[in-house]
């Protein structure tokens, strides 16, 4: 099969939109709008064309990590599809050999997404950071604090002062915060916060899951949320203390990264190889964004 890859303009985007659509068909129903509104942008998709239709997309979303006591421009890979009567025949990875070649060109240190490692260890990434990840029913939950709808500026505080004890988090602005509140908004989900940490969660038929929770001190918006919601599923970064007797249910790869300027990507670090890196020897790593 005869492919062109190339970004697409601006009037391809509903296009883009389309085929994400359909190949996610669980975000049609209101993620994507939200998405493509304000996670992405025409410019940060590449595709895959086949006789003039677009088959497949890739999106390279700017994603500047905190590392070596600076900032290194990296892209975090999101939304890799191919419609579903075209698959099998290389286009996504066309485009992952494709992006990687056009990012390593412009100096991007690295590029991070959330693990498939089946398939995305034959392009070169390798497990990054990892979360254990816990189970609180209110039963156990200890003295409640008393909690707030957060808000970005609120959130980026937090933020700050955790993120400052690990390498590889992303370098958020309050911009960030705020397309991230709007994220939860406009699911129906919520984001709470006790001034000491802040937690983004959804209800479920169990209570609720927290999907993005920082802070120093965690314990008592987590007795809080439990009190509320009934039982909570939450993650910490690999080998974190739960500051209550949470029930550890397992771990997973949170994300993984593969390499496209080393040299960029390990300056001051200490480390010689990416892998030395994501082994936590000079820093403790974690990433929180999901795509």
């Amino acid at each position: 099969m005869e492919l062109t890859i190339r970004h697409i303009g601006a009037d391809e985007y509903g296009e883009a939109k389309r085929v994400w659509n359909i190949c996610f068909p669980e975000d049609a129903s209101g993620y994507s709008d939200y998405y493509f509104a304000r996670r992405t942008m025409a410019e940060y998709v590449l595709a895959a064309f086949y006789e003039g239709k677009m088959i497949a997309a890739l999106h390279a979303i700017p994603y500047p990590i905190m590392l070596g006591g600076g900032t290194k421009n990296c892209v975090m890979i999101a939304g890799v599809a191919t419609l579903p009567e075209y698959r099998h025949h290389m286009a996504a990875a066309r485009l992952i050999t494709a992006c990687h070649a056009e990012q390593k060109q412009k100096g991007t240190a690295a590029a991070i997404l959330k693990p498939d490692v089946n398939f995305y260890a034959q392009f070169g990434y390798i497990p990054f950071a990892w979360h254990d990840e816990y189970r609180l029913p209110w039963i156990d939950a200890g003295i409640p604090a008393p909690i707030h709808e957060t808000t970005a500026e609120e959130m980026l505080k937090i933020y700050s002062a955790f993120s400052a004890d690990y390498i590889g988090m992303m370098a958020r602005t309050e911009q960030d915060m705020e397309i991230y509140l709007e994220g939860a908004r406009r699911l129906g989900e919520y984001a709470y916060s006790d001034g000491k940490a802040y937690a983004l969660l959804n209800e479920t038929d169990y209570g609720a899951d927290i999907y993005e929770l920082a802070g120093a001190d965690t314990a008592g918006l987590l007795s809080s949320l439990a009190e509320e919601f009934g039982a909570l599923t939450f993650r910490l970064p690999r080998d974190t203390i739960p500051s209550l007797p949470a029930m550890r249910t397992g771990e997973i790869m949170f994300s993984m990264i593969c390499p496209l300027n080393e040299d960029i990507l390990l300056e001051n670090t200490g480390a010689q190889t990416t892998e030395e890196l994501a082994s936590g020897e000079y820093g403790r790593v974690c990433t929180l964004e999901f795509c």
